[in-house]
């Protein structure tokens, strides 16, 4: 079982010391990743000592303009066969970039428990041009890394 590499996830974060805060930021722009057509450019994350974000798969949007939002409902509206309602659905539903996710995160230096932790967040997270993942143990390696820790209030 891989362990976490702490050099290898000091070159893919950024840590901030007057925040105590550590950045994920891995560019994928040049690696030919695509879901649903679309192009994935990035992994992002934020997490400092007080709180741990999303991981964020950033991927290139379309025109959104024909966009209709036919529900009540504050989250994006499945029911539309808009491109960028398909890609969301096909990170969120059909899981389709969860393997390469994991095999990325790994590659990063991640151990294999915090990247088979990595799950999607709520449908209401995702959003246009962003995939949202529930990602606690990466946050936590990436202020290990940094000789941080997160202080649970």
């Amino acid at each position: 079982m891989q362990k976490a590499n702490n050099t290898k996830i000091k070159t893919v974060t950024n840590f901030n010391a007057d925040e105590n805060s550590v950045q994920l930021d891995i560019d994928l722009a040049n690696k030919n990743y695509v879901v649903n057509g679309r192009k994935v450019q990035s992994i992002t994350m934020y997490t400092d000592t007080d709180c741990m974000g999303d991981l964020a798969v950033n991927w290139e949007e379309e025109d959104d303009s024909d966009y209709v939002h036919n529900s009540s409902m504050i989250m994006r509206d499945t029911s539309d066969s808009n491109n960028n309602t398909e890609t969301m659905g096909q990170f969120y539903w059909e899981h389709c970039f969860d393997e390469t996710l994991v095999q990325i995160l790994s590659e990063a230096g991640f151990s294999a428990e915090a990247t088979a932790d990595v799950c999607g967040s709520e449908w209401g997270m995702q959003d246009v041009g962003r995939a949202s993942y529930d990602a606690n143990c990466i946050a936590e390696e990436m202020l290990t890394a940094h000789n941080l820790q997160y202080e649970d209030a």
